[in-house]
């Protein structure tokens, strides 16, 4: 218990701290998603859609591949901190394998508004991962429990993402991908820094509709935060070897 407690004190100040390859991989991310305005049902005044969400995941060892499950906690923030603050709470469960320079995912998420619906995502991913490019393809469905309450959303339907991910360094990644489902198509654009002997990085992501998206012409979300992987690997290796952007999407089901 004291181990632990030293790894996540670690992890939070930056502190080189070394973790057992035996056990399993901790890590968590605490982001701050501001998002277009929309009108809810029923409402005559628009609201911010931000999102504030603190996602804390555990990886392990299965057979010959890796799982990883995880829990998100937060608040909506609906009328830019004036308003309502509707609870944001769900997991996610992942399976990976990875074969040569190829690794394929299968995932699970689940996230719940309070103020929207529950939204339940299941996906597939392939990866290409080589010395200083990834290549990641995404493709799944996407079920909202109550569409009547997430404007611009189809009770289901499917969805796509590709994207490119360049290592101008060890400590830096730059990535862009391109994006769509039944309700529009969009671009999106991210980058992540994290110190040599680090154990945290620093992200940011934009994304933009092409046309309309959500039934909102330039339909846009921004997104920046903090990631936290205990121990000194750099960002090439923890997002090659980790499984926590496997069902990243740049825009979200809600």
């Amino acid at each position: 218990m004291r181990r632990a407690a030293f790894i996540i004190l670690g992890s939070l100040i930056g502190y080189p701290l070394s973790v057992s390859a035996e056990g399993p991989d901790f890590d968590a991310t605490f982001s701050y998603t501001a998002r277009d305005e929309i009108l809810l049902p029923g409402a005559t005044e628009e609201i911010d859609n931000d999102l504030a969400r603190l996602t804390a995941g555990l990886t392990w060892g299965a057979g010959d591949g890796r799982m990883r499950a995880a829990v998100d906690i937060g608040f909506g923030n609906d009328n830019d901190w004036n308003g309502s603050y509707p609870a944001n709470y769900g997991g996610e469960f992942v399976f990976s394998r990875k074969v040569g320079k190829q690794r394929y995912g299968l995932g699970a998420r689940v996230i719940t508004l309070d103020n929207l619906s529950t939204s339940t995502e299941f996906a597939y991913s392939i990866e290409r991962i080589g010395s200083s490019l990834d290549l990641r393809g995404l493709v799944g469905m996407q079920l909202i429990a109550d569409e009547t309450k997430v404007p611009g959303r189809d009770a289901s339907g499917f969805f796509a993402q590709a994207e490119a991910t360049f290592y101008p360094s060890d400590a830096l990644a730059v990535s862009a991908g391109i994006l769509g489902d039944n309700d529009g198509e969009a671009y999106g654009a991210g980058v992540e820094y994290r110190p040599a002997g680090w154990g945290m990085s620093f992200f940011m992501e934009y994304s933009e509709a092409l046309d309309e998206y959500r039934g909102i012409a330039s339909y846009d979300e921004f997104a920046g935060g903090i990631r936290f992987v205990p121990g000194t690997s750099s960002l090439k290796s923890q997002r090659q070897s980790g499984l926590g952007r496997i069902m990243q999407r740049y825009m979200q089901a809600q």
